[in-house]
């Protein structure tokens, strides 16, 4: 693994949480921020383990997910039309900043960004949701989501993601 990412072709077989989840707001911190966009920060450094199975070989390994303190976050990306079935905080809300990690990270690590580094961040985004026991419909509700929708968010790109901590 480099970074963020696998360096081949993996399938997730699971995700498991490391850490609490410590949130700040910070107002002065984002204002320059349109509309609820980043409205808050990861306090601390938040971390995961994500299992994957190599295709081909079928090797297993663990892969470390450690978001940065500062990490602005949206909290879960959901269009305003679409709340009435999927809020912004809840079961999945864990998942859904790993994944907006995922989907930025190859900025910070001087990567051009792959089609295989999205489907991994959204297929990480599906095993930590199902982790967290979101119900099975609302899973592949949000993942199918993500894969129809989620290349607008991957394809942009932002450098306002970070404020101290």
């Amino acid at each position: 693994m480099t970074g963020a990412y696998p360096d081949e072709p993996v399938e997730v077989v699971c995700f498991d949480y490391r850490s609490d989840l410590h949130l700040t707001r910070r107002i002065e911190a984002v204002r320059g921020r349109r509309g609820e966009d980043a409205e808050y920060a990861l306090a601390q450094r938040y971390l995961a383990w994500v299992t994957v199975k190599a295709e081909g070989t079928g090797r297993v390994s663990r892969l470390r997910i450690s978001i940065p303190a500062g990490f602005l976050t949206d909290l879960a990306s959901v269009p305003r039309p679409a709340r009435w079935a999927v809020s912004r905080v809840g079961p999945h809300l864990e998942a859904s900043i790993v994944h907006d990690w995922l989907y930025v990270a190859w900025q910070f690590e001087g990567r051009e960004r792959t089609a295989r580094m999205r489907r991994f961040a959204d297929d990480v985004f599906l095993a930590a949701m199902k982790r967290a026991k979101v119900r099975r419909f609302k899973c592949y509700l949000i993942y199918g989501a993500v894969r129809v929708g989620g290349w607008i968010a991957f394809n942009g790109t932002d450098d306002r993601l970070f404020v101290d901590a």
